[in-house]
């Protein structure tokens, strides 16, 4: 595997512990292959959550899946994570993109819990 591209997973369907991996292999040595939504940078701002703890949520292995990861229409997998960040429990909607063959995501919202 060459650290210039992240490592895809050939699962149907995709479980938590997979989509753990990938999103956490993302976050960790890839963070450009994360897009971010117009609409996370918004809520973002308007809920007082920063870059940091997006990326500390995606790394971490003790965060928890509320729900997904579940197949979209268009062969993209979504999930929400949940977890701890700079002392905020904050939750984060996640879609997969190309999972089995080259890796990435799109964050699409955020909120405090």
């Amino acid at each position: 595997m060459s650290q210039s591209e992240p490592q895809g997973i050939d699962e149907l369907p995709l479980t938590e512990v997979t989509a753990r991996q990938i999103i956490n292999n993302l976050a960790e040595q890839h963070t450009d292959r994360i897009r971010w939504s117009k609409h996370v940078k918004e809520r973002m701002q308007e809920r007082g959550v920063n870059t940091g703890q997006i990326l500390t949520l995606l790394k971490s292995k003790h965060s928890v899946f509320r729900e997904g990861p579940y197949p979209e229409t268009n062969g993209d997998w979504k999930f929400n994570l949940k977890g701890m960040a700079a002392g905020t429990v904050i939750e984060l909607t996640v879609v997969l993109k190309n999972h089995q063959y080259s890796p990435s995501s799109v964050l699409v919202t955020v909120w405090i819990s």
